[in-house]
């Protein structure tokens, strides 16, 4: 078979598996996510600004896979996907933490500022998974 083909992922470690909470309201676990932190009344607007971009970025990266010319390669599918996964995984760890903080200081968010410092940067990090991603696909 060919090196872009089902040979290629032989070998290769599964993607994280997103945990039953994200797995609704919606399909996409990166929505999800944000839903849960949007709707969550523990952060304010700029922590919402990033997950924002985060959720624009998938957006974007979905759109861009859907109505790429050439279509991408089962390898290239396969890098997007644990890529994606891979900044989902750290935002959501990010956030489980944060909730945890936030639990522990009676919802006081003077007292979780570097929790929420972590948020923002790993919701940064995420999103500039995607973007590294899509460039790598593109070189």
């Amino acid at each position: 078979m060919a090196a872009d083909g089902w040979e290629s992922l032989k070998d290769q470690p599964p993607n994280w598996e997103a945990p039953e909470r994200l797995r609704g309201p919606t399909a996409s676990a990166a929505i999800n996510l944000a839903v849960q932190m949007m709707g969550s009344n523990m952060i304010g607007n700029d922590v919402i600004e990033v997950v924002a971009e985060f959720v624009s970025a998938k957006a974007r990266i979905e759109l861009w896979m859907g109505h790429r010319e050439p279509p991408l390669t089962l390898g290239q599918k396969f890098a997007v996907g644990r890529a994606s996964s891979e900044g989902l995984r750290i935002a959501y760890e990010s956030w489980v933490n944060y909730e945890r903080a936030y639990g522990s200081a009676g919802g006081k968010i003077s007292q979780v500022n570097q929790e929420k410092c972590a948020l923002i940067s790993a919701v940064r990090e995420a999103t500039a998974i995607l973007a590294r991603a899509k460039a790598d696909c593109e070189a």
